[in-house]
């Protein structure tokens, strides 16, 4: 019997948090993961080795969401949690949100565990540094269909922010199915949350400050991208053994990837200008015609974005929020 055609997409900051303690212990298995991240355990503190920090009997914001530990903690779920699923799925194409690209990588072939962490480490602490922050705010309403009004104003409240000078610097950051992540300074952040109304839906009031995120996929990572060129310039990366789906959208072969453009995408362009999940998602069903999407790893966060996407492509005739919960197509298994 056949397995279901499956596209993987991996989670970006943010998807681990008190509902995912002990998610890396429940999927641990012996092998190269493993491997990697005792590697990694070996490279920390003993008390904030990641097996620790996932198996802790208390999730502590100030330890579980600062920048590096929160990545590899993301980064190791993944992968443990992929690893697993590929039992039950045929994975033909692999594509990941901001954070979620590097782990993609690894999930495609393109880096094994331990080189994916390297890379993993390596941009998390390199965007410690930036000063800045990203607001979520969201472009539907609770039906998941396109809320014009919200997007003018979204669009009127970046060009007033700006306005007010180079230090009130805003910018589209991730466009994120139906929600928009804004990317800018501190007081450019502050100011955008001022001009923006409140918009509920369902349990989430809209929009709000994403905690620990720095202004990552703007001009403000200009230092980011030149370190992260020079610190991974020996990185080595392969042909990946699926197909890859970047943040532009655009699908790499196995068969004619460039590992050399990949590497140089991931350390450039990708730090510096927005982060296209949308045609990410929309590239897997236009040229995969997956049977299932598979939203792995740690936390829910993608669902969402990608039934945004589902519901605006009406993939296979899926048209509402409701025919789309019922079909099964958006998976986290």
């Amino acid at each position: 019997m056949s397995k279901p055609i499956a596209v993987v997409f991996c989670p970006g900051r943010g998807a681990y948090g008190r509902e995912e303690l002990s998610f890396i212990a429940r999927h641990h298995r012996p092998g190269p993961i493993a491997d990697a991240l005792a590697e990694a355990d070996a490279a920390r503190p003993e008390d904030l080795t990641i097996t620790r920090l996932d198996s802790a009997d208390q999730f502590r914001p100030g330890v579980h969401l600062q920048g590096v530990n929160a990545a590899e903690l993301i980064y190791f779920s993944t992968l443990f949690h992929l690893d697993q699923l590929r039992e039950h799925y045929d994975i033909v194409a692999v594509a990941g949100n901001s954070m979620g690209w590097y782990t993609s990588l690894a999930a495609s072939g393109a880096l094994d565990a331990q080189r994916g962490w390297r890379l993993i480490r390596s941009m998390a602490e390199l965007q410690l540094e930036i000063d800045g922050g990203q607001v979520l705010t969201t472009c539907v309403d609770e039906s998941w269909q396109p809320d014009l009004s919200a997007r003018q104003e979204l669009e009127a409240a970046l060009v007033t922010t700006n306005a007010k000078g180079a230090d009130h610097f805003v910018a589209h950051s991730i466009y994120l199915g139906g929600h928009r992540v804004i990317g800018g300074t501190d007081r450019g952040i502050t100011a955008l949350l001022e001009e923006l109304s409140k918009r509920k839906i369902g349990d989430r009031e809209f929009p709000f400050q994403l905690a620990g995120n720095g202004p990552f996929h703007t001009a403000l990572c200009q230092d980011t991208a030149k370190a992260a060129q020079d610190r991974l310039a020996s990185l080595q990366l392969d042909q990946p053994r699926v197909h890859l789906i970047d943040g532009l959208g655009n699908a790499h072969t196995p068969w004619s990837a460039d590992p050399s453009g990949l590497l140089e995408y991931t350390t450039t362009r990708q730090v510096l200008e927005p982060f296209d999940f949308t045609a990410s998602v929309r590239t897997a069903l236009r040229e995969f015609n997956p049977d299932v999407l598979l939203c792995v790893g740690p936390g829910q966060s993608l669902r969402a974005p990608v039934g945004h996407v589902v519901l605006s492509e009406q993939y296979r005739g899926i048209k509402t929020r409701e025919a789309l919960f019922e079909s099964g197509l958006v998976r986290t298994d």
